[in-house]
Order: structure tokens, then C-alpha cells, then sequence
């Protein structure tokens, strides 16, 4: 995650939504289409279209090829339920991104590999907050806070005492 520098432009793109997607899936896929190739992450005719089992397709599928090699996105409702599940994914750095600005900075400064839009919005606002989630590289800042969250990922087991004493010692914000 944090080796990956550069823009996600011309990734694989791993596409998850439920059923408020639908009825604009076209422009979703047309917006998506311009930025990489698409892999739809969600089951076939007939399966319940579920935020929950969207973000684990998302994520399990980028974890398959190489989160570094693929870029996901998620949209369902209010983009929140899809966020928080994808970042339950070792690796993976999901972002709920309401503006153009927030994909900006969850990409120029936290590294985030998958985006995760609300339906809620319109399709015109979210195509801009694709574009520059998929154009604004990862510059290599706050390399302590990435480097932070990734003992946090890795000490799970641990989940008390001193945890917080024990990580947060030499920790300092970069900007």
C-alpha cells in the first residue's frame, strides 16, 4: 500500500454496488470505462444486490490479483456501509468520498485504493469525484500515519493496554 505511488488511471478497476445503482449503472460503467478496464465484482442474474456482499466481492478480488495492480470502487446508498467493510481488508484502504476535493486528498495523502461513492448523490458528481480519485497520484506524505496504520493492521491480536502507548511513541503529524 504505501510502496504504491502514482495515479490509479489505467488500473483494473473492481466495480461493487447493491440495487440503488441500478437504475444508473450505464453511466457508472461509461464513467468507470474511461479511467481502466472494468471487473464487475457483483454476482449474476438473479442475486440479491447487498452492500455488504459487494464490498467483500471488491475486496476479495483486488486481494486475489494484488491490491497494488487493481483500484476498487464501491457505491451503495450513502457509500458508508461498503466503507466500512472494505476496510475491514488487510491492506486495503477504502474512502468514502462525498466531493472532488475528498477522493483529492484520499489519494494524495492517505493512499486510499478503493473508492467508495453514495448513490445518493448524482451521477454527475460522482464522475467528477472519480476522476480525480483515479487521476491524483499518491505523493508519498504522512509516510509515519501509513506506516502506523499498517502495525495496527498487522497487531489485531492485540487489542488493549498498552496498544495505543506502545504505537503512538515517535508518531508525528507530517502536514
Amino acid at each position: 500500500m504505501i510502496e504504491d505511488l502514482g495515479a490509479h488511471r489505467g488500473k483494473t478497476i473492481v466495480f461493487g454496488y447493491d440495487r440503488h445503482v441500478l437504475p444508473e449503472l450505464g453511466a457508472y460503467t461509461q464513467a468507470l470505462g474511461s479511467c481502466g478496464a472494468i471487473v464487475n465484482a457483483v454476482g449474476g442474474q438473479g442475486q440479491p444486490l447487498h452492500y455488504l456482499t459487494s464490498a467483500e466481492s471488491v475486496c476479495r478480488r483486488m486481494l486475489g490479483v494484488g491490491s497494488g495492480l487493481t483500484v476498487g470502487v464501491l457505491v451503495c446508498a450513502t457509500g458508508l456501509g461498503v466503507c466500512i467493510a472494505a476496510n475491514k481488508f488487510r491492506g486495503l484502504y477504502a474512502a468514502r468520498c462525498l466531493s472532488a476535493e475528498d477522493a483529492r486528498c484520499a489519494r494524495l495523502v492517505n493512499n486510499a485504493n478503493v473508492l467508495c461513492l453514495a448513490a445518493a448523490s448524482t451521477v454527475d458528481v460522482n464522475r467528477r469525484i472519480i476522476d480525480a480519485f483515479m487521476t491524483t497520484p499518491y505523493e508519498g506524505r504522512k509516510l509515519d500515519e501509513l506506516l502506523y496504520l499498517r502495525r495496527l493492521e498487522m497487531d489485531d491480536k492485540d487489542h488493549g493496554g498498552d496498544h495505543h502507548d506502545r504505537h503512538h511513541r515517535g508518531l508525528r503529524s507530517i502536514g
